[in-house]
């Protein structure tokens, strides 16, 4: 231990000088690293330089925050077209190309010119209602309405979470809308729908594009931004590095896919496994005309690339597949979100109620 410090020095028993020092009312001390008095002494003064400037540094803000308080200029709230640009701004790097042209078509369509000039403070509840009846005057449905409402909504939490707004200026219940079955491809059809991709379409990237997304459920961008690098050929698993929920997942692969994939494609031309003719990544809608066209021969409507995620997901949860393995599989971070992809069959439906009467000795 030191005994004294004089002139802000103090020799410890193990030969090294500590600096002990006051500035402003606040203490600084620590090892100067040395033995020798004369570069103790220089550490000394470069530490009590150092220390003024901190101080100084710190006035400099505390006055910055105490002008901004003392201020009575209230700050600016921006317009709807400001608070747009400054969204779209911030998330250009985070959020998928999709999710920006919903957000980018909403504004461009109905926010902007209705309200683009007035200041988002002053959109209340009834702006937001009357924007709804125009929305549902011009033909669209309520499905279109409440869409647009949750677009508004994500806008108005951005400028509360950035400091514009303390709360939201309104309150609007979604419409009540009455469910119906989407399209799926039924587990008894998959063959066909298989057997009718391969005789429709010529690419063969394609052909195993569609299969990958019904035998994986994976997401159309997750499927085109698939690389050989995250395959792990003894576990037959893929690891979905890029996807939306920002987590990486593992799915196993079963043998059909696995086999249409590597027996397929070439390996080691591209770090993609679907890469484009320049070798860059594919788009998103690269399969979507091809599936159009084989839906359309086999007569299945409404079956888009991400309906033959709920394909899959509706599958899955048919043949007892448990919830929390679904939810893993598919990537969601909540288990309701999951339920939204599952399809009610009249086949599952019978099968249950089978199943209810062996049960009870009726069958």
């Amino acid at each position: 231990m030191a005994t004294t410090f004089k002139n802000g020095l103090g020799k410890y028993q193990t030969g090294f000088y500590y600096y002990c020092f006051r500035l402003d009312g606040r203490q600084f001390k620590g090892n100067t690293q040395t033995k020798d008095l004369v570069l103790a002494k220089k550490v000394l003064s470069l530490k009590k330089a150092e220390a003024r400037e901190v101080l100084d540094r710190e006035a400099t803000v505390l006055g910055l925050n105490q002008s901004f308080k003392d201020s009575t200029t209230p700050p600016k709230v921006p317009t709807v077209s400001e608070l747009v640009k400054e969204w779209c701004e911030s998330h250009s790097a985070v959020s998928s190309a999709a999710h920006l042209r919903s957000v980018g078509r909403v504004a461009k369509t109905w926010l902007l010119p209705s309200f683009g000039d007035i200041p988002i403070d002053q959109v209340g509840t009834p702006v937001v209602l009357a924007l709804r009846t125009k929305v549902l005057n011009a033909n669209r449905s309520p499905a279109t309405a409440n869409h647009i409402g949750r677009i508004v909504s994500l806008l108005w939490n951005f400028a509360v979470a950035n400091g514009h707004l303390e709360k939201l200026p309104f309150k609007v219940k979604p419409l009540r809308i009455q469910k119906k079955p989407r399209a799926v491809i039924p587990a008894s059809r998959v063959q066909e729908f298989l057997a009718k991709v391969d005789e429709r379409v010529q690419n063969p990237q394609v052909r195993v594009i569609l299969r990958v997304m019904i035998g994986l459920g994976m997401r159309a961008s997750e499927v085109l931004g698939m690389r050989w690098e995250w395959f792990d050929t003894e576990l037959r698993t893929y690891t979905v590095g890029k996807a939306k929920g920002k987590e990486a997942r593992v799915l196993p692969v079963p043998s059909w896919l696995w086999e249409a994939i590597f027996n397929n494609l070439p390996q080691g031309e591209s770090e993609w496994v679907f890469p484009a003719d320049d070798g860059a990544q594919r788009c998103a809608q690269f399969a979507r005309m091809p599936l159009k066209r084989v839906c359309k021969h086999l007569g299945l409507n409404g079956i888009s690339q991400h309906r033959l995620r709920a394909s899959f997901a509706t599958m899955h949860a048919i043949s007892g597949t448990p919830l929390p393995d679904l939810q893993a599989m598919m990537g969601h971070k909540s288990v309701t979100t999951t339920m939204l992809y599952i399809e009610q069959t009249l086949e599952s439906k019978r099968k249950a109620q089978d199943l209810i009467a062996q049960k009870l000795g009726l069958a």
